[in-house]
């Protein structure tokens, strides 16, 4: 399968973004960014018929998920849509953002930042199975995400909410992204019933960090 993200520039240590584009990823130096393409604001499905086509599914093709896509799905369920004020596509209690979505594809794990609508890699290693849940599907997807918080963000304000505002707000996201998928004539399954402690270890997470749901996107099988 062509690989959906690949590195083909060495990275100075200013940390320079690099193209994707299909191929082999060569050797780079300092933080490997990628910036990704403007998303689409205006057209496309009305949201009454991503509504209405929106369902879960377990089975994909082996067809690459795209670079725009890709950056598409992103930005609907975390990008910003005021540059002035940093708000996003997705609410956020007292907007303190403790989201990060992870993206998992066969030429590694990188990390979604909204500003600057990018990636940045933070592992070369393949971790799509360790982020699934097998019995229910996705292993053949292209692309995982993987939606995770930190409570801590929240500092003193609303301690005892701070998790539960974290769920609430990868619930948002999570809606965003499935909708966004249909959309785009891809597909989707949140997957709430994974193994956090695994998830946790493959992805190298900090201490405290909750993992929520794993969203596996492709191509649904046809037929």
């Amino acid at each position: 399968m062509k690989r959906l993200i690949a590195l083909l520039t060495v990275v100075a240590a200013m940390a320079v973004p690099i193209a994707v584009v299909g191929g082999a990823t060569a050797p780079a130096a300092g933080r490997q960014e990628v910036t990704l393409p403007a998303p689409e604001t205006k057209g496309g499905m009305s949201l009454n018929e991503a509504l209405s086509r929106r369902r879960s599914v377990r089975s994909f093709d082996a067809k690459t998920v795209g670079q725009q896509q890709l950056g598409q799905l992103l930005w609907a369920a975390q990008g910003i849509t005021d540059p002035a004020t940093g708000h996003r596509t997705s609410p956020s209690a007292m907007a303190m953002y403790p989201l990060t979505v992870y993206v998992c594809t066969a030429d590694g794990v990188f990390t979604y930042e909204p500003k600057g609508h990018k990636l940045v890699r933070v592992s070369t290693e393949d971790r799509r199975a360790d982020v699934t849940q097998p019995p229910r599907g996705g292993q053949s997807a292209p692309v995982s995400f993987v939606f995770t918080g930190d409570p801590s963000k929240f500092g003193s304000r609303l301690p005892d909410r701070a998790a539960a505002f974290v769920y609430l707000e990868v619930g948002h996201a999570a809606e965003n992204l499935a909708l966004e998928a249909t959309a785009l004539g891809l597909a989707t399954v949140t997957q709430g019933g994974i193994d956090a402690a695994k998830v946790s270890k493959a992805l190298n997470l900090a201490q405290g960090t909750l993992v929520v749901y794993t969203m596996p996107v492709g191509y649904p099988v046809a037929g």
